[in-house]
């Protein structure tokens, strides 16, 4: 925000341009481009925008939000994140055989997704691979045990207003909970940041599905379910 100087009464004829650093309690936009150790693009905010985030609310996976801190808009950074800052390593515990007819009259393929509901809570499942009549199945996020290289862009830096704070993620301009490409939590579905595992396809995710919000957007306030 300019602020005029002010001496003996009389404006000076320069300002002072306040700028807001990433903090908590700040929504973010970043666009990222998300590489594995080989330099293939696993997901890039693209055409779905900025991906917009509530900064210490456990959006994003930490090392990015570690990252991105006290960074303006404008500024431009690659930060690398280990596993344990991601998605954690990946754990052979979290793989579990099932019958093939647990899946009743659906026909499983390796590599589909699906959530069910574990001794962990609700999880992200992938099927691993089919032998005879025994599927496997593996409850590690699919960048489990992956260093995670990207290149972020700020776009805006923002306080964030006592709604959202109080319900932990940004709201967009129409008013629905999440806020941009990159799922931002609860009701979100998709995008790669989320600290949520409930964003479905998400790829930054930490945590297992969240329940969808029941108000959905639109439907009054933020839509969101808290």
């Amino acid at each position: 925000m300019p602020v005029a100087l002010l001496r003996g009464g009389l404006a000076l004829g320069w300002t002072v341009q306040i700028t807001m650093r990433v903090a908590k309690e700040t929504v973010v936009a970043i666009e990222y481009t998300l590489k594995d150790d080989q330099g293939n693009i696993i997901d890039a905010s693209g055409e779905r925008g900025p991906m917009e985030y509530l900064h210490g609310a456990q959006n994003i996976i930490p090392g990015l939000e570690q990252g991105v801190e006290g960074l303006v808009a404008g500024d431009t950074k690659s930060v690398l994140v280990p596993p344990q800052l991601g998605y954690g390593e990946y754990s052979e515990k979290l793989l579990q055989q099932v019958p093939l007819s647990a899946f009743g009259a659906n026909t499983p393929q390796v590599g589909m997704r699906f959530h069910a509901e574990t001794n962990l809570g609700m999880r992200v499942l992938t099927i691993k691979k089919i032998e005879g009549e025994e599927v496997t199945l593996d409850g590690n996020h699919e960048l489990a045990g992956k260093t995670l290289h990207f290149d972020i862009k700020v776009v805006s830096v923002r306080a964030a207003e006592p709604t959202e704070l109080a319900h932990g993620h940004p709201h967009q301009s129409g008013g629905c909970c999440g806020g941009g490409g990159c799922g931002s939590g609860e009701g979100s579905g998709g995008g790669c940041c989320s600290s949520e595992e409930g964003s479905e396809g998400g790829c930054c995710s930490t945590e297992q599905p969240a329940q969808k919000s029941e108000g959905g957007c639109g439907s009054g306030g933020c839509g969101c379910s808290h």
